[in-house]
């Protein structure tokens, strides 16, 4: 139950930075189509992207602990 615990509060923290990042992969790549001088917004692109990667690790995780809990099953 406590791997469950810190896994659901590690993919609450994930997603929240999830979101941050896609607002700033859409002002990263709005400022690509404008700029000559791009190699700044595309490494804000790549650390979006490796963010909303780890979130949805942490989310398989997260539905693989919440899976093993005994009981879920069980009809009442």
């Amino acid at each position: 139950m406590k791997n469950l615990r810190i896994s659901a509060t590690v993919t609450i923290f994930f997603g929240f930075l999830s979101l941050i990042a896609l607002l700033l992969m859409y002002l990263a790549l709005s400022d690509i189509s404008k700029e000559p001088d791009i190699v700044l917004e595309w490494k804000v692109v790549q650390f979006c992207w490796i963010t909303i990667l780890l979130f949805v690790i942490s989310t398989f995780f997260t539905i693989g602990y919440v899976l093993k809990v005994p009981g879920l099953w069980k009809n009442k």
